[in-house]
């Protein structure tokens, strides 16, 4: 399974109209980024995968090895985070390591764990709509009900259809050099040089598709009209409610239990001490 590549399925999330998926990243996102605790951007994460996973017929295994790298990227804002972590003026953090002139506090090590768990939970919001979300609906949904301008809408999906085309192409390139024996060295400088010898002909095949496409979106008429009609109707349906209503009830119960156990919005949690 690619990267943030729409994955063709049948399954609960699938069928949801793509706005209420999109709403639900845009809450989370919006959600994880004012709540500063450890613990919540944890079971946020593990309920959307637990989501992306069931309802949308993903499995874990997939998920895990789409979110690792992202994972070991994130890796680097722990260690910064704790190393170089600056408390308040009104806060009392308690010293756990020292090495040299750099201090690891209980609230640095914990504020290290936010950042990597709301990096992470930002990404797997991001991966229930875009796994799930097929841009031709996506697109018909923001026409239709968000009232977006068709010819913005159709011209965008026209672009996002040029990134496997792109794929296909660099490909075709990478053959072709292998074939007339180029960039066969080794060592970094070497696969700089065989990546930037990619670069011209890529970009000059994205500009001929590009012309020919808006050549003939140009010769059907494409934008003379200020309205146009739709093949397929965007609505919201029972699922979305049903999608909805349950966000609300277990996410809202997970936040009441934390707030009942003290430990929402709490930097450091009580059990830590």
């Amino acid at each position: 399974m690619r990267v943030f590549v729409y994955h063709e399925h049948d399954s609960f999330l699938h069928r949801l109209n793509p706005l209420t998926k999109l709403a639900y990243a845009v809450l989370m996102i919006v959600v994880l980024t004012l709540i500063v605790d450890p613990i919540t951007p944890l079971i946020a994460l593990v309920l959307t995968l637990l989501v992306v996973s069931l309802l949308g017929r993903v499995r874990p295994l997939d998920l895990l090895r789409t979110l690792l790298p992202f994972a070991v990227l994130s890796f680097g804002l722990i260690w910064t985070t704790m190393a170089f972590y600056v408390a308040g003026p009104s806060s009392h953090p308690h010293p756990i390591l020292t090495v040299g002139p750099i201090v690891l506090s209980d609230q640095g090590i914990a504020y290290g764990l936010v950042i990597f768990f709301r990096t992470l939970g930002f990404f797997a919001a991001s991966l229930l709509f875009v796994l799930t979300t097929d841009p031709t609906d996506l697109v018909q949904a923001l026409i239709q009900q968000l009232h977006v301008s068709y010819r913005f809408g159709y011209g965008a999906h026209a672009a996002y259809r040029f990134v496997p085309l792109f794929e296909g192409e660099l490909a075709t390139i990478r053959a072709a050099h292998r074939v007339r024996g180029v960039g066969t060295g080794g060592g970094p400088i070497a696969h700089v040089r065989e990546f930037a010898g990619y670069l011209v002909p890529l970009l000059a095949g994205g500009v001929r598709k590009a012309e020919r496409v808006a050549l003939a979106m140009d010769a059907r008429g494409f934008g003379a009209y200020h309205d146009r009609t739709f093949y397929r109707r965007s609505r919201f349906g029972l699922a979305d409610l049903a999608f909805a209503a349950g966000t609300v009830v277990v996410f809202g119960a997970a936040l009441l239990g934390l707030q009942r156990l003290g430990w929402l919005g709490q930097l450091v949690p009580p059990f830590w001490h």
